[in-house]
């Protein structure tokens, strides 16, 4: 069927308020309405205002929509086949209610040429009407035609839609290109050999280093290492550090301290009336108890502070003033062993006990060396590393076990195998010059307190610091040593020969 609408000769801005009534629905009554000579248009709507076009194209219905009054079929999503051969996209839509039916078209509509053929006589044509300039500046000023990137609209923005991504990503994960260069044009040179060429570099240097960061956080005087030791010490710094306090472990809690108490003496703390000290028991009950000194003044050095005489000779524990005494810190008399070490320190390397500790100064009778450090465990766990500690044969463990009334399975244990202090290095001897005593600042907490060395008598230059690890044992006869116990290796004349079964030392 073909509907000519070549005989349109209106001007443009011509519209009709008021189209005839359709009142049949034959072919020929349609074309004699539509296209009449004194109409000679088609309206898309008999409710709107249509602009009259006086070009025509034509174009081939693919998918048909009859319109609701005329019964005419309108292609909905359809090609448009021009005349000239080529062809455009164009979307109708219907609306059943008013009988409307648009067109998207752009508003380019070519007349088709005689060249028609009986094929394009099949088609209806139709004039397709361009967009008023008023409906053409709405379409312009629409949001859909604006935007940062008016390709994005047509896919072709590669901002958008970037074609290089796969790329731009499997570059993020490469390896970097090695930098090529052509060793031609490279000079060789060897330089003048200097003396790190003639003489074979040390080694350790890194473990050097790291063995003098450690050797310097240690507060108090230098400790320091004969160079021909170097290479033992440095292999065992690798796995030690060095402390200056307690290192408490899982399960160990100190008591808190609103249980503590203090002297008020004063500035100056008072012998006579200090109750940090402790008392003499037994003796006549009517006179008063004598107050227990453990300090004195040595009289070669009127400002060294040395363990009594007397006190050498005892097993107790050395109660110092703590923090909530009224007297100084760095004047009172009876804190000696808080305010640190005073000596310097070697460790050395000995020809058949492993490490040992020694001092390049003289070292008084009663004089304070240093604290015995480490972690700070509970008993269950010191069992366990207690039972390795006897395959290997070092033990490093001591339990704070001085008070009788601790429950023995809640005491504390220190261990002194990867944390410690320079007293780690100490050796056991049978004739010892060192003597350890427990001291406590806190008077309230009896499971966690110090254990300080001290010199037993005068002790010369470089001469070993020892101790005896079992000071409550007897010399055994050379036949009863037990082959389980570890020996002893201190040559002195009354050396035991074993040192103990249990390698665990003890503070009692």
């Amino acid at each position: 069927m073909v509907i000519d609408l070549t005989q349109d000769s209106d001007p443009e801005d011509q519209f009709h308020s008021h189209p005839p009534q359709i009142k049949q629905q034959t072919t020929k009554d349609i074309r004699s309405f539509f296209f009449s000579p004194q109409t000679s248009r088609l309206h898309h709507s008999p409710q709107s205002l249509v602009p009259l076009k006086r070009r025509q194209e034509s174009i081939q219905l693919q998918s048909h929509i009859p319109h609701p009054q005329s019964g005419i079929f309108l292609p909905s999503t359809s090609g448009l086949n021009l005349a000239n051969g080529s062809t455009i996209t164009t979307n109708y839509k219907t609306n059943h209610q008013n009988g409307r039916f648009t067109s998207n078209l752009h508003p380019s509509t070519p007349s088709p040429g005689p060249e028609a053929t009986a094929a394009h006589l099949k088609a209806i044509e139709v004039v397709i009407p361009s967009p008023s300039r008023k409906l053409q500046t709405e379409i312009e000023a629409a949001h859909w035609t604006r935007g940062p990137d008016p390709e994005a609209l047509t896919g072709l923005s590669e901002k958008i839609y970037p074609i290089d991504a796969t790329e731009k990503r499997a570059l993020k994960g490469a390896y970097q290109v090695s930098k090529r260069v052509n060793r031609k044009d490279i000079p060789f040179t060897i330089g003048t050999p200097g003396s790190i060429l003639k003489k074979r570099p040390r080694l350790h240097n890194q473990l050097r280093e790291t063995l003098n960061r450690k050797l310097s956080k240690i507060k108090g005087p230098s400790v320091t290492f004969p160079e021909e030791d170097e290479s033992a010490i440095l292999n065992f710094a690798a796995n030690f550090e060095f402390i200056n306090s307690y290192k408490l472990g899982k399960g160990v809690v100190a008591a808190d301290s609103a249980f503590d108490s203090g002297c008020s003496c004063g500035a100056i703390c008072d012998p006579a009336r200090c109750l940090c000290l402790d008392t003499e028991e037994g003796g006549n009950s009517d006179a008063e108890p004598k107050k227990i000194l453990p300090y004195e003044y040595y009289d070669k050095k009127c400002e060294l502070l040395v363990l009594t005489e007397q006190f050498l000779k005892r097993t107790s524990m050395i109660l110092e003033c703590g923090q909530l005494c009224d007297c100084d810190r760095n004047t009172c008399w009876n804190r000696v062993v808080q305010r640190g070490r005073t000596i310097r320190l070697e460790i050395f390397t000995t020809s058949n006990r492993g490490f040992g500790l020694r001092s390049p100064d003289p070292i008084y009778a009663g004089q304070f060396i240093d604290r015995y450090l480490g972690e700070v465990i509970t008993k269950e766990v010191a069992d366990i590393r207690e039972e390795l500690a006897f395959k290997q044969g070092h033990s490093y463990l001591f339990g704070l076990d001085f008070f009788p009334e601790i429950n023995e399975a809640e005491i504390y244990v220190v261990d002194g195998q990867k944390f410690g202090s320079t007293s780690r290095f100490m050796n056991h001897s049978c004739n010892p010059n060192c003597k350890m005593f427990p001291v406590s600042h806190t008077h309230h907490d009896r499971r966690l307190y110090d254990l300080a060395f001290f010199a037993s008598r005068d002790i010369p230059p470089n001469v070993e610091l020892t101790f005896d690890y079992n000071p409550g044992a007897k010399k055994e006869v050379t036949s009863s040593i037990d082959p389980a116990a570890v020996r002893c290796l201190c040559g002195e004349r009354n050396c035991r020969g074993q040192l103990w079964p249990n390698q665990r030392k003890g503070t009692k």
